[in-house]
């Protein structure tokens, strides 16, 4: 019948092997992203940008105009 008989006492006999763990190391982290700007922030800094704009551009339409004025009055003869 069975042409193969395997003995296994021997391993029943010996000590067991320690079980080999790897070293326990302590992951680095990668450091935590900035967290994003909250809304009353944006709008906040985006009234500031618009408030050191309003000189520049006031400026511009005044200037824009003084040029359509002199052309107005040049083109009718005034």
């Amino acid at each position: 019948m069975n042409d193969f008989v395997y003995d296994i006492s021997h391993l029943l006999e010996s000590e067991p092997a320690p079980a080999v763990a790897p070293d326990s190391r302590i992951a680095k982290m990668s450091p935590a992203a900035p967290a994003p700007p909250s809304v009353a922030a944006v709008q906040d800094s985006m009234a500031q940008e618009l408030l050191q704009a309003a000189e520049a551009h006031d400026a511009l339409i005044q200037q824009y105009l003084r040029m359509t004025d002199d052309n107005y009055q040049d083109t009718y003869g005034q």
